[in-house]
């Protein structure tokens, strides 16, 4: 029996059914990455608000692919969340996307919801890829971004939201709000930033008007949400559901904004309003984020291959929180509604979750982006000893160059071609060669040597010793 809204609800056990129908509803969201997190995170709480008989609806726009759109079309647009832990276990069918677009083939009807007065809110879910950003955070003119000037096939986000706005301005010149949810510090002020430097190319007029009327909140997303390709089956549904989803019971959003029409589109309590996103932020890219890094190189270093595995290996969990206590937590802001030690062992007991099966290979890609924000910011920051910082640095150099040297094809990395030409021309030097890049390693003289003659007697050490020994000397 295929999930759709002709499914007899009778044979429905556990399962929730919406009481809405979208397609009743008017449009009003537009979303840019139609993914697992985006329909784990924000279409959950767009759910919840349906629930509660809001007039509203998501319009989803895929830009990589139209798989997504194939699995649910034929369920309309239904799909099962299974909020899943080891003592939890929740299951709705949700409903908050009315259909899904393809980029590469809807430019038109695209541009025309963003034009569309009944578009008052986009929100975006596409990576930190999808925003063709240099190192300076400035716009990368790649070849999809100069085709995208000539306004062709559209093929980025950049593009199909740099053109709508300016036929916005042209058609009717409504205020419009446009929110990051991904996980990129300042999401909204560098998102901002990218479209201005597109239209800035093709329709400079109409700058003044997007100062003053198109609003990137900031906002902080947080939720795990693995692609371990569960089916039906697994949980005991009594339905097939092709698209069917699988998070971990926790979750939050925070929204930097004091926007009354984006209070009123977000009417969920769950959603957090804040003066300062960048305290939640910072929290959890230096606690959550920064631990999540670290288990991924030591764990797979220890032949370990999910995050749950890593984690309840006693000698791992105990370098982690010891990490976190002496060398993360003394460099961060306090505030007293906000327990940090409560959040950091939560996080902590989240790992543990067996149900989320969330591979340590996945979260070691794209080590050169991910490193210098999550740890070495916290390495800089610093007043005292780091070895354990240390110690994960050297863990992913190590990882780097195992995984270039097994298969140059595994590595999925924004640096990637770089780090080839290293290994093939300075090979016996790709260690001291990486961390003397200023692009990778933004630090002082005196912390790049410090970190350089650290990392060089850590992985002397871990070419001749086993990685666990190592990690049960560091933590005595």
């Amino acid at each position: 029996m295929q999930l759709n809204k002709n499914i007899n609800r009778n044979l429905l056990k556990e399962q929730s059914f919406p009481n809405y129908n979208i397609n009743n509803n008017q449009n009003c969201i537009l979303h840019f990455g139609i993914g697992n997190f985006h329909r784990a995170h924000q279409a959950l709480y767009i759910h919840e608000i349906l629930e509660n008989n809001k007039n509203i609806s998501i319009i989803g726009i895929n830009l990589r692919s139209e798989e997504t759109n194939t699995k649910m079309q034929v369920q309309d647009y239904l799909y099962s969340l299974v909020r899943i832990s080891n003592n939890y276990k929740k299951v709705d069918i949700l409903n908050p996307i009315k259909k899904i677009l393809f980029g590469l083939k809807h430019k038109n009807e695209i541009r025309n919801l963003i034009v569309s007065e009944e578009i008052k809110l986009i929100t975006i879910t596409v990576t930190e890829k999808g925003y063709h950003f240099d190192k300076n955070k400035k716009l990368n003119f790649s070849n999809q971004i100069i085709n995208d000037l000539e306004d062709k096939d559209l093929s980025t986000l950049i593009g199909h939201l740099g053109f709508g706005i300016i036929e916005r301005y042209k058609k009717n010149k409504k205020k419009l709000i446009v929110l990051s949810c991904d996980n990129l510090s300042e999401n909204g002020i560098i998102l901002k930033n990218l479209i201005k430097q597109f239209i800035e190319k093709k329709y400079p007029n109409c700058l003044d008007w997007f100062e003053s009327h198109i609003e990137f909140p900031l906002s902080m997303i947080d939720g795990i949400v693995p692609n371990n390709n569960k089916q039906s089956e697994f949980f005991n549904l009594p339905y097939n559901d092709n698209a069917i989803v699988v998070t971990e019971p926790y979750r939050d959003w925070y929204i930097q904004s004091n926007n009354d029409e984006l209070k009123n589109i977000l009417s969920n309590n769950k959603i957090k309003f804040v003066e300062d996103v960048k305290f939640y932020e910072n929290n959890k890219l230096k606690i959550l984020n920064a631990s999540h890094s670290a288990l991924a190189y030591i764990g797979h270093l220890c032949g370990y291959t999910y995050v749950h595995e890593a984690i309840e290996d006693k000698n791992i969990y105990n370098f982690i929180l010891n990490f976190l206590d002496q060398e993360v937590l003394p460099t961060l802001e306090t505030k007293d509604d906000f327990n940090i030690n409560e959040y950091k062992m939560k996080i902590l007991e989240r790992f543990k979750n067996t149900y989320i099966e969330d591979k340590l290979l996945r979260i070691a890609m794209d080590g050169s982006l991910k490193i210098p924000i999550r740890i070495l910011d916290t390495y800089n920051n610093s007043k005292g000893e780091t070895k354990y910082i240390q110690f994960i640095i050297a863990s992913w150099l190590f990882f780097l160059f195992q995984i270039i040297e097994d298969n140059q094809n595994r590595l999925d990395d924004a640096n990637k071609e770089y780090f080839y030409s290293v290994y093939k021309n300075n090979k016996d030097n790709f260690f001291e060669e990486i961390i003397n890049n200023k692009n990778i390693f933004n630090l002082s003289e005196s912390k790049r040597e410090e970190m350089l003659i650290a990392v060089k007697k850590n992985l002397n050490l871990m070419k001749e010793n086993s990685l666990k020994l190592l990690l049960k000397e560091i933590i005595s």
